[in-house]
């Protein structure tokens, strides 16, 4: 797939796109340097199941690898405190570091509560400083 990735890569770019996105599951270790090498340079959704670490990533590829997702989808299963627990893990450290779209890792599962999810995104809004949106 890479040298069909490069020729898509280098047309985007040169119309003026500088993030090409990814949609894969799984675990992606060792799929994000070829993706780089191709020109691919936003991944989602960073499954925690699947033992992907977005602090990790960051860590490694600095801001040549744009992050989405990784908020473990089973914690807002779990309820408040398991929320808090992964939000805070890593979304201040990732916001800070610019290039990261928080999101949870995966579609969110049929069977969180609807308390759950307000409290997940009026945290998430709390944490990017948009605590002004409270969601209800």
């Amino acid at each position: 797939m890479m040298p069909r990735y490069k020729k898509m890569t280098e047309l985007l770019r040169s119309k003026g796109i500088d993030v090409i996105y990814v949609d894969s599951d799984g675990n992606l270790n060792e799929l994000i340097p070829l993706w780089l090498e191709s020109g691919i340079n936003h991944v989602w959704p960073l499954e925690v199941a699947a033992g992907n670490d977005a602090v990790a990533l960051r860590k490694k590829y600095g801001k040549d690898l744009v992050l989405s997702g990784n908020i473990d989808k089973r914690a807002l299963i779990k309820g408040k405190e398991a929320i808090r627990e992964e939000v805070m893990s890593k979304v201040p450290f990732l916001l800070e570091q610019g290039g990261y779209i928080p999101s949870v890792d995966h579609l969110v599962p049929p069977d969180v509560t609807f308390e759950n999810y307000c409290y997940y995104i009026n945290l998430m809004r709390e944490v990017a400083g948009l605590e002004k949106l409270s969601f209800q």
